[in-house]
């Protein structure tokens, strides 16, 4: 119940941080509207608190849908020492798609959620190296970085570099299919 507790701060101050109409970043003025412009989080200082990236889905409202995806087996590789990078659509991006659409992702299962998954941690930095990722269901997505704009596949990054003990998360602008 504690882990929780601080892993709601951690979240709320997150959320919270971004309650700006404009601020500084690297030099550059960015907007608050996340679909946007890329925003790229700090890392937290401390590793013991940080939360793992099950955690860190199953406590932010933004990715609640996302979230709600996730079986047993995912949930359990996610919350073990192996480092990965979640591409996680937000919640307005799967909205976006409409109820039919929700129904039949759901029927797949894991197999949705693993076409956001990519095995191992892929920070900005290390996308800006990396012209294509290949996610755990086998698809390749073509990466894409033009300054401060980061595509995965079709999907643009609106929320960069979200630290987690056991990886990265990047909020996606759509659901990768």
């Amino acid at each position: 119940m504690y882990h929780k507790l601080i892993y709601l701060i951690f979240i709320s101050t997150f959320i919270l941080s971004c309650g700006s109409k404009e601020e500084k970043t690297n030099g550059l003025a960015t907007e608050q509207d996340s679909t946007k412009v890329l925003q790229k989080q700090k890392p937290v200082e401390n590793a013991q608190e940080t939360p793992t990236l099950l955690d860190m889905l199953n406590t932010n409202e933004n990715f609640s849908l996302f979230a709600s995806y996730l079986n047993t087996n995912v949930s359990e590789m996610l919350g073990k020492e192996d480092t990965y990078t979640i591409l996680v659509p937000n919640n307005k991006a799967i909205e976006q798609l409409g109820e039919a659409k929700m129904t039949q992702l759901l029927k797949q299962g894991a197999s949705f959620v693993k076409g956001h998954i990519i095995k191992g941690k892929f920070d900005v930095a290390s996308l800006q190296k990396t012209p294509e990722i290949t996610t755990l269901q086998g698809k390749k997505l073509k990466v894409i970085v033009n300054g401060d704009n980061i595509t995965i596949g079709d999907a643009k990054v609106v929320v960069a570099d979200v630290p987690a003990k056991n990886g990265v998360i990047h909020a996606i602008d759509r659901v990768i299919e």
